[in-house]
C-alpha cells in the first residue's frame, strides 16, 4: 500500500534548492532566461516550508500534548507567503536602484535587509576512504523566521529612501507595517504551540496537500533546474539530493 506523501529530506531540499536559486541573481536570471518564472520557485518554497511546519506541528503533538490550533500554522503560512513576495518587491528595486546609480550606501542597506539569512550551508568533510563529501544543511525554527520576518518588515518600513519606489511596485508603507504586525502576533506562538489531537488528522492532511502541491510544481518546471543545473555546479549539487519528477 503506498505511502501517503509526507514532509521529508527531498521536499526539503527542493525548498533548498529553489531558495539558492532564487536568492542568487546570476542563477535566478538564467532559470529565467530558460523559460522559467520566480513565481515558480516561490511557490516550491512556500509549499515545502509549509509542509515542514505542519510536519513539525504533528512532531511536537506527540511529545508534549499541548493544545494548539492548526489556524496558527496556516497564519503562519499566510505569513511566509506575503513575506516571500515583498522580498520579491524588494529585490526588483534594488536592481532599479542599481540601474539607475544609486549610491553604494542605499543599495548595500537594502541588500543587507533582504539577505537570505537562512542559507544553505555546505561543509566539506574528509572520508576514511581520503574522498571528500559536501553535506548541506539548513537548520531554521519557525520562531527564528517569524523574527526574521518582523525585523525585516520594521527595517523596510523605516527605510524611506526607497519608499517611492516600493511604492511604485504597490508596496507601501501600510503594507509593511501590516506585515510587521502579522508577524509580531504570532510571537511565542510558534516555538511552544501545538496541533490539538482531534486536529492532527487534518494536519496530516494539509501537510500531503502541501507536499503533493510541490511536487508538481517541481515536475512542471524540472526539465528548466535540469538545464540550469547542467550549466552550473551550484544547481547540480542542490539538484542531487532533490530528485527527478515523481
Amino acid at each position: 500500500m503506498p505511502t501517503s506523501p509526507s514532509f521529508n529530506e527531498k521536499v526539503a531540499a527542493r525548498t533548498r534548492a529553489a531558495e539558492q536559486i532564487l536568492n542568487t541573481p546570476d542563477l535566478k536570471a538564467r532559470f529565467l532566461d530558460f523559460g522559467g518564472l520566480a513565481e515558480d520557485l516561490e511557490r516550491i518554497i512556500q509549499t515545502g516550508q509549509a509542509a515542514e511546519a505542519l510536519n513539525h506541528a504533528q512532531g511536537d503533538a506527540k511529545s508534549t500534548g499541548k493544545a494548539a490550533t492548526i489556524d496558527v500554522l496556516q497564519h503562519f503560512e499566510q505569513l511566509q507567503g506575503e513575506y516571500s513576495i515583498i522580498l520579491g518587491i524588494a529585490r526588483a528595486v534594488l536592481g532599479d536602484l542599481k540601474a539607475a546609480g544609486v549610491s553604494k550606501t542605499t543599495t548595500q542597506r537594502l541588500e543587507d535587509i533582504i539577505r537570505n539569512e537562512a542559507q544553505v550551508t555546505v561543509t566539506i568533510e574528509d572520508q576514511a576512504d581520503g574522498t571528500k563529501k559536501a553535506r548541506r544543511s539548513r537548520k531554521v525554527s519557525q520562531e527564528a523566521l517569524r523574527a526574521e520576518i518582523e525585523k525585516d518588515a520594521t527595517a523596510l518600513a523605516a527605510f524611506t529612501e526607497i519608499a517611492s519606489e516600493m511604492s511604485r511596485r504597490r508596496c507601501d508603507r501600510a503594507r509593511l507595517e501590516d506585515l510587521q504586525r502579522q508577524a509580531r502576533g504570532l510571537s511565542g506562538k510558534l516555538g511552544d504551540r501545538v496541533v490539538k489531537k482531534g486536529a492532527a488528522k487534518g494536519a496530516t492532511s494539509q501537510e500531503n496537500e502541501m507536499v503533493l502541491a510541490q511536487r508538481l510544481k517541481w515536475g512542471s518546471v524540472y526539465r528548466l533546474l535540469l538545464a540550469l543545473g547542467n550549466q552550473d555546479a551550484r544547481v547540480r549539487l542542490l539538484l542531487k539530493d532533490a530528485g527527478k519528477r515523481d
